[in-house]
């Protein structure tokens, strides 16, 4: 007979404890699994981050070396990045060895090795790295053993922008240069011209290929690690100012046939496809090029100038006394600098001292000078007025002569053909002087404002551009089209005048073909931005262009090469409103995750 106690056999209490029993143990097992599974994601949470502090310190290093590995097994790198190395893998005693160090319980670390992937920024597409970096945990047991480990691979791609800080465009015969962020790059026409039978190189990246988007100019010498000062595009050649440990030099490519790359060398035939360096002269002015003694450059058709100690010095053609040496012709070329002449009535006097050499000129046969009495002096083709000196034949063209009546001289820019064959004589010259606008030479499509008397239609001294309100900053002219900058109350606005049957005006007008007075510059949707404030200005080769304060480049005009830079070409994209220049375009930097 089976006992009982209190209705509840013996046997079942025990049955009914061991299986409670039994829950139990269970449940503490779950609980220790639990504990032992959220401290195993602790330590791996623990590693990656460890893993994330690797791509930043990898990131840091990049962006210090120009967006390239220092570590590893790159020539120069030492090891893999570590917290207590430096960029190029070295240990430094001074670093910490761990990212973080709970005394006796646990530390953590990461190692970075080569990047799994990289490309270099070009003017087109900015520089990439994919870094790969390996978090760890150690676990210790307070005396320096480690227990155990746990670790995380994290993977970061990282980008820089491309060399596309735009800083000054240049306009060459159906080409364009700008210097980008230190940088030079070029595009459009880089061979013959038209019935040319000569090779040119006018991109100056080492081939004689065509190219309708950007392509790097080949750095040589002082261009590697220098600044870049300057720039200015001819009509088959360009030039560079450098400066380096407190030394500039002059590096020119392109057609050399008269000399005009300053390199000693010049013939039927000659060009160098990339920079070479201008060689100074010889004797007691060689101390003129010296140090940093050379201020400015530029140039026009095939001659090449620059101010060097305040005196201005030329080389390349003078068959229309472009290096003002006097009689056109003799020498007929200079394939090294030469000091143009100063001296005489109504001349450059001996004593003078150049502050700036006039911009655009990507084909005339005139250069121009303003000196620190900001007078203006012009000398080479007078046919037609440009030198604004009153007269039009000979007799002074070969010598830098004073433009009649301009005081107070701020800023000077010439273009146009050389030729006689157009009515309208499509080369001029203009100036900001006592902040106003004046023009002279050929006028016959507007170009300097007023129509002009005669026939061809000219001006052979200087004539106030009416229609621009405030105060002029800059002028650039193109072939037959002018523009200005003004400032009006505060406001920085762009008016051009003259040619737009290619768009140079930049007004959206399509209705217009030559216009007499100056037209605002389009702004808003299609057109400059209005957010944003005009910083610099350029002309040249039948279109304009303006960088804005936010580093973006619009252009318009003539579009047969691609110049304007948005990714056409061809004469049925000319530009008559301003376009944005996408190959000039800004890109942030980025760190994605």
């Amino acid at each position: 007979m089976i006992r009982q106690k209190n209705g509840y056999s013996l046997v079942l209490i025990v049955l009914m404890s061991t299986f409670i029993l039994a829950l139990l143990a269970g449940a503490m097992r779950v609980v220790a699994q639990s504990y032992i599974y959220s401290q195993e994601e602790y330590y791996y949470k623990l590693a990656q981050e460890a893993g994330e502090a690797g791509t930043a310190y990898a990131n840091a290093c990049l962006d210090s070396n120009g967006a390239e590995q220092s570590w590893g097994s790159v020539p120069g790198g030492i090891g893999p990045l570590r917290p207590e190395t430096n960029c190029k893998g070295a240990v430094n005693p001074s670093y910490e060895k761990y990212v973080f160090d709970e005394g006796n319980k646990f530390r953590t670390t990461f190692e970075v090795g080569d990047l799994e992937a990289s490309t270099r920024s070009t003017a087109l597409s900015a520089a990439t790295a994919q870094i790969s970096s390996t978090g760890r945990v150690e676990i210790t047991n307070g005396s320096g053993t480690v227990l155990k480990t746990y670790t995380a691979v994290v993977k970061k791609s990282v980008t820089w922008p491309a060399d596309i800080d735009a800083t000054r465009t240049v306009s060459g015969t159906y080409r364009t240069c700008a210097i980008l962020s230190n940088n030079v790059w070029c595009w459009g026409n880089n061979d013959k011209y038209e019935s040319n039978e000569y090779t040119m190189g006018q991109l100056g990246d080492g081939t004689t290929v065509s190219s309708n988007v950007p392509v790097k100019v080949r750095s040589v010498g002082d261009m590697r690690n220098g600044k870049i000062i300057d720039i200015f595009a001819a009509q088959f050649h360009s030039c560079v100012l450098t400066e380096f440990s407190s030394v500039r030099k002059i590096y020119c490519w392109g057609n050399n046939q008269f000399g005009q790359l300053g390199n000693g060398d010049f013939g039927d035939g000659k060009y160098s496809s990339v920079p070479v360096e201008v060689k100074p002269p010889t004797g007691a002015l060689a101390a003129d090029f010296a140090g940093n003694n050379i201020s400015a450059i530029g140039g026009t058709g095939d001659v090449s100038c620059a101010i060097a100690a305040g005196k201005v010095y030329c080389w390349g053609s003078n068959t229309m006394g472009q290096l003002g040496y006097g009689s056109p012709g003799s020498p007929k070329s200079s394939a090294t600098p030469v000091r143009i002449n100063s001296g005489g009535p109504d001349r450059l006097p001996n004593n003078y001292s150049a502050t700036k050499l006039s911009t655009g000129g990507s084909r005339s046969q005139t250069m121009c000078v303003i000196t620190t009495e900001k007078r203006a002096y012009c000398w080479g083709q007078a046919r037609y007025g440009q030198l604004g000196i009153g007269v039009t034949h000979y007799s002074s063209y070969g010598n830098a002569t004073r433009v009649k009546g301009l005081e107070d001289v701020t800023d000077i820019s010439q273009d146009g053909y050389t030729w006689s064959g157009s009515p309208d004589y499509v080369t001029h010259t203009c100036a900001i002087a006592a902040g106003r606008v004046y023009c002279w030479g050929g006028a016959g499509r507007g170009q300097a404002g007023s129509p002009g008397s005669g026939t061809p239609k000219k001006h052979i001294e200087p004539r106030l551009v009416g229609g621009l309100p405030g105060v002029a900053l800059q002028v650039e002219v193109g072939i037959a089209h002018s523009c200005a900058l003004m400032n009006d109350a505060g406001t920085k606005k762009v008016y051009c005048w003259g040619d737009n049957r290619l768009g140079q005006l930049g007004a959206n007008r399509t209705d217009i073909q030559y216009s007499f007075t100056p037209q605002p510059v389009n702004v808003g949707s299609n057109g400059l931005p209005a957010s944003e404030s005009v910083v610099s200005l350029s002309a040249g080769a039948n279109r304009g262009c303006a960088i804005m304060s936010d580093k973006r480049s619009y252009c318009w005009g003539l579009n047969d090469n691609g110049q304007i830079g948005d990714g056409t070409s061809g004469s049925e994209n000319n530009r008559f409103s301003p376009t944005e220049s996408l190959f000039l375009r800004p890109v942030q930097n980025r760190y994605i995750y």
